[in-house]
C-alpha cells in the first residue's frame, strides 16, 4: 500500500470516528453520562490523530514542498482537523463537553464535503500557488477560520444558559430546514427534470461530474420521496410562521403546535433521507457526488433539527448541565481573541501574495472581500466588547453571525461566487 492509499484510508478512518462521536456528543446531550462523554472525548481524539496521520501522509507524498492543503478537497481536510483540534484543546483545559454537539458535526460536514470531491489526487501546483507564502497563509486561515467556529459553539450555548426563549432557535432551525430545500432547488432530490452528468474515472471507480451545456432533461421517480419532501417544504414554512406567530403573540397553544410540526417535518425528513439514500447508488443523478453541496445542507437541517429536539425534551437538565453563562461568554471571547490576529495575518500575508502572484496587494477578488467582511464583524465583535462594553447576548448574536459569514467566506465564496480564488475549488 503507498502513501496516497494509506493517507485516504487514515482520512475514512477520521471521518467513522468524526460520525461516532458525533452521535455521542449528541446522545450525552441527553442522557448526561461520563462514560458517554469520555467516549465521545476519545473518538474525537482518533479521529484528529487519524486525520494528522493521513494529511502528513499525504504531504510526504507530494512532496514536502507541496503542502496538504492546495485545493478544496485537502483545505476542507485541514478545516475539519483545526476545527476538532481547537475544540479538544478547549475542552481538556476547560471540561466542558456538551459543546462537542455543537461543534464536531461541523468537522464531520467539512470531512463529508471533502469526501464527495470528484477527484482526490495529488494535482501538480498552478503557478500563483507556487509561492513560500502558500505554507503560512493557508494554514493560519484555516486555524483563524477554525477557531471562529469554536467560538460560535459557545455563543449558541451561551443563548440556551441564558434562557433565551426556545422558539428563537426553532425558528432558526425551521429557517435553516426550509433554507436547505431552497438550496437543494427541490427539483434536484425529487421526482422531475435532472440536469444529465457524465460518467469520469477515478481510481478503478466512476462517478458523475457535470458538464456545462450537456444539461439533458431526463424523468426519474423515487417513489414518494418527491412527495414527502414537498410535505417537509411545507412543514417548515408552517413552523416557521407558527414560531414566529407564537412568539409576537407569546401565546404558548400556538408554541406547541409549532412544536408538533417541527417534529412532523423531521420524522417525515427523516424518512425522505433515507428512502433517498436507497437510490443513490443506482440513479447517478440524484448522487451525492452529483449534488454534494445540496445534500450536505439536507443532512446539515436534519442534524439541527436533531439537536434542537434533543434539548427541548431534556432542557431542564440540559441547562444544570451547562457551566455559568460568564464563562461560556468568556470562552467564546477568547477563542475570537485568538483567532482575529491570525485573521489580521491572513489579510496581510494574502496581500503580499497577491502582489507577489498578480502583480497587485488588492483587487477585490470575492474571496478577498469576504475575508475583509469575515475580519469586520469580528473586529466589531472586539470593539463592542473592550469600548463600548458589550457582553452577553449582544456579542453572542455577532459571533453567530459572524459564523454565517465565515461559512460563507470559506466554502460559499468557492461555490457561488468566481474569481481568482478559483483555482481552490477543485
Amino acid at each position: 500500500m503507498g502513501l496516497f492509499e494509506m493517507s485516504q484510508t487514515s482520512f475514512n478512518v477520521s471521518g467513522i470516528t468524526f460520525l461516532i462521536a458525533t452521535v455521542l456528543y449528541v446522545i450525552y446531550l441527553g442522557a448526561r453520562k461520563p462514560i458517554i462523554g469520555n467516549m465521545a472525548t476519545g473518538s474525537t481524539a482518533i479521529g484528529v490523530a487519524a486525520l494528522t496521520a493521513g494529511l502528513i501522509l499525504r504531504w510526504i507524498d507530494a512532496g514536502l514542498s507541496h503542502p496538504p492543503f492546495t485545493n478544496l478537497y485537502e483545505t476542507l481536510l485541514f478545516f475539519a482537523w483545526g476545527i476538532a483540534l481547537v475544540y479538544l484543546v478547549i475542552e481538556f483545559k476547560y471540561k466542558i463537553k456538551i459543546a462537542g454537539a455543537f461543534v464536531i458535526p461541523i468537522s464531520l460536514a467539512a470531512m463529508g464535503v471533502a469526501s464527495l470531491s470528484h477527484s482526490k489526487e495529488i494535482e501538480p501546483l498552478v503557478p500563483a500557488l507556487q509561492s513560500a507564502w502558500l505554507h503560512f497563509h493557508v494554514a493560519v486561515s484555516s486555524v483563524a477560520y477554525a477557531s471562529f467556529v469554536v467560538a460560535f459553539g459557545f455563543s449558541i450555548l451561551y443563548l440556551i444558559k441564558d434562557k433565551l426563549q426556545m422558539e428563537f432557535f426553532a425558528l432558526s432551525v425551521s429557517i435553516i430546514g426550509w433554507f436547505s430545500m431552497i438550496i437543494s432547488k427541490m427539483s434536484i432530490l425529487t421526482q422531475g427534470v435532472y440536469r444529465m452528468t457524465q460518467m469520469a474515472e477515478d481510481h478503478g471507480k466512476f462517478y458523475p461530474v457535470y458538464v456545462p451545456g450537456t444539461e439533458t432533461p431526463v424523468e426519474i421517480t423515487i417513489p414518494y420521496v418527491g412527495e414527502f419532501f414537498r410535505i417537509v417544504f411545507l412543514l417548515y414554512m408552517l413552523t416557521m410562521a407558527l414560531y414566529a406567530a407564537s412568539l409576537i403573540l407569546k401565546s404558548k397553544k400556538l408554541s406547541s403546535l409549532s412544536f408538533g410540526a417541527l417534529i412532523a417535518s423531521f420524522v417525515l425528513q427523516s424518512a425522505s433521507i433515507l428512502l433517498l439514500l436507497t437510490k443513490i447508488r443506482t440513479i447517478p443523478e440524484v448522487s451525492l457526488q452529483a449534488n454534494p453541496y445540496e445534500m450536505t445542507m439536507l443532512f446539515i437541517s436534519w442534524v439541527a433539527t436533531l439537536i434542537y429536539l434533543i434539548i427541548h425534551l431534556s432542557y431542564s437538565t440540559f441547562l444544570d448541565a451547562l457551566p455559568d453563562k460568564k464563562i461560556l461568554d468568556n470562552l467564546s471571547y477568547k477563542t475570537i481573541m485568538v483567532a482575529f490576529p491570525l485573521m489580521t495575518m491572513v489579510i496581510i500575508t494574502g496581500a503580499i501574495w497577491a502582489n507577489y502572484a498578480w502583480g497587485t496587494y488588492w483587487s477585490w477578488d470575492p474571496k478577498e472581500t469576504w475575508s475583509l467582511i469575515t475580519w469586520i464583524v469580528y473586529a466589531l465583535y472586539l470593539h463592542a466588547r473592550i469600548t463600548i462594553g458589550w457582553h452577553g447576548r449582544r456579542t453572542a448574536y455577532i459571533s453567530i453571525l459572524g459564523f454565517v459569514v465565515v461559512l460563507f467566506t470559506f466554502l460559499g465564496v468557492n461555490i457561488v461566487l468566481s474569481g481568482l480564488h478559483s483555482y481552490a475549488g477543485g
